[in-house]
């Protein structure tokens, strides 16, 4: 498998140990996990976001190998959580809650290792967010990561029983959706923080950062009092981020709005709601989504572009 060197990506010292590194990785999966599952959607009570899958990408790229162990133990710790109700429900056995619960976490296992065995082979070992050719390779790559992974739950949740067949479709799709908003939110926020080799090229300001900062919150405030279109004030705050502070500013920026206006939609506020909390949230994705991937794109294109003309 490619890989960048591992001096490419910050470590902290506690990070050194393989054992600590998988714990760590199973018990941050296991909390967005448990975050996710907070929220549900019809008709299977299935997540619409998780952000639990773009961590586990983003641990491998910057991590390893050795996260994989820590993703399916992880995976598989959230979904005995997760399952056990329903298994009970259902009448099912313990070894048929601990086989679906190890089925999910296989098929996420998989998914992971195969997109980032291709983020690598197309990048070949670079940083996959260098250019903006880079961040739309990494985009493609994701979307089918997501399909993967989304295939291969819903086809392990369906054979052990905990969703009727004639779900599959609408499962599918909930769960691709909610996957790859958290791999456009989560894994480029990760490993472009994580990154030591960022150009400072232009000159930006602390209070330039919380100004930007300050106008996102504004933008959500003005989403929960139900503002008509006011959420696409939320392209100015990217386009924004894009210019001065690139792929750290613009990942950072749409995780915190897709956060709270999850919050405000679930609530039951904004212009985002359209029937009820459930319809809000699916409403949600999509707007995050080509905005969060037109903003990337554009960083990756503007960062090239900065570092060639550096080099002129």
């Amino acid at each position: 498998m490619y890989k960048l060197d591992a001096s490419d990506y910050y470590t902290p010292f506690y990070l050194k140990s393989d054992l600590f590194k998988i714990i760590l990785v199973a018990f941050v999966f296991n909390v967005l996990a448990f975050l996710s599952f907070r929220i549900t959607v019809s008709p299977d009570n299935l997540s619409p976001i998780f952000p639990d899958v773009g961590f586990a990408l983003a641990a491998l790229l910057i991590i390893g190998r050795k996260a994989i162990i820590g993703v399916w133990i992880g995976s598989f710790v959230a979904n005995m959580f997760s399952f056990w109700d329903v298994c009970k429900m259902l009448d099912k056995s313990l070894l048929e809650t601990i086989l679906s619960s190890a089925s999910v976490a296989t098929g996420v296992a998989i998914g992971v290792i195969i997109c980032s065995y291709l983020i690598n082979l197309v990048n070949k070992g670079q940083y996959p967010l260098k250019t903006g050719t880079s961040v739309m390779s990494f985009l493609a790559i994701s979307t089918l990561y997501c399909g993967i992974t989304a295939s291969l739950c819903v086809s392990a949740i369906s054979f052990w029983g905990l969703s009727t067949p004639n779900h599959f479709i609408s499962n599918w799709i909930t769960l691709w959706k909610g996957d790859l908003i958290g791999t456009i939110l989560i894994t480029p926020f990760l490993i472009s923080w994580f990154y030591r080799h960022h150009i400072k090229i232009i000159s930006t300001s602390l209070l330039e950062a919380i100004s930007l900062g300050i106008a996102t919150i504004f933008v959500c405030i003005l989403i929960a009092y139900d503002h008509p279109n006011d959420q696409y004030l939320f392209i100015l705050i990217l386009l924004w981020a894009t210019f001065r502070f690139r792929i750290r500013g613009v990942s950072i920026l749409a995780s915190m709005f897709a956060l709270l206006s999850s919050i405000y939609g679930y609530l039951g506020y904004g212009s985002f709601v359209v029937v009820d909390s459930e319809d809000s949230l699916i409403n949600i994705n999509p707007f995050f989504g080509a905005t969060t991937v037109i903003a990337l794109i554009l960083s990756g294109f503007y960062s090239d572009y900065l570092h060639r003309k550096l080099e002129v």
